[in-house]
């Protein structure tokens, strides 16, 4: 899909900032997520307010045909591995279901890879979370193991600079097969 793009949140306007605070407040999104609580106005303008001075968090809102739905973030950068874990969430109802979710992971991959240069790329997805082990699975993400956090079972998967050589065209082809824009 042409029509998905990446924006810091640091350059979003208040509104946008305030949507993905709700978006991650909500209950199909929370309950994934290894920190349930609900995120206040303070919390969430503390933690923007952060991100201006770390190089280990970067975080973006997604927009599709300029309408922001979701957001996509990379925690726990590591420049000199080239290294770092991922995660993203559709906060917008209207597009759940319609295999954004997997266009948006193939826009990222190529970023992460082709343009950032990194790596290697973690993810941890909470084991009842069977949508996301679906499309990780689907986009040949290799499991590392399974622990508990927080009470909660997650699962570390890695997808490598290697995989995406591997399997870049394929999933391709899979994301935008149906793209006619």
């Amino acid at each position: 899909m042409k029509g998905i793009k990446f924006e810091n949140i640091l350059k979003a306007n208040d509104e946008i900032k305030e949507k993905v605070r709700r978006w991650r407040n909500k209950e199909e999104i929370r309950k994934f997520m290894l920190n349930h609580h609900i995120i206040t106005k303070e919390e969430h303008l503390n933690w923007i307010g952060d991100l201006k001075n770390r190089n280990d968090w970067k975080f973006w809102v997604v927009f599709v045909n300029e309408i922001p739905i979701g957001s996509v973030y990379l925690q726990k950068i590591d420049y000199k591995k080239l290294t770092s874990e991922w995660g993203f969430y559709i906060g917008e109802d209207d597009y759940l279901g319609k295999g954004l979710g997997k266009c948006i992971l193939f826009k990222f991959l190529k970023i992460f890879f082709d343009e950032m240069n990194f790596q290697i790329l973690f993810t941890k997805v909470v084991s009842n979370n069977i949508a996301a082990l679906n499309i990780y699975k689907k986009f040949r993400f290799k499991m590392i193991n399974d622990f508990f956090d927080n009470q909660y079972k997650v699962v570390l998967l890695k997808f490598t600079q290697k995989d995406w050589s591997k399997w870049k065209e394929m999933l391709k082809n899979e994301c935008f097969h149906n793209d006619r824009e």
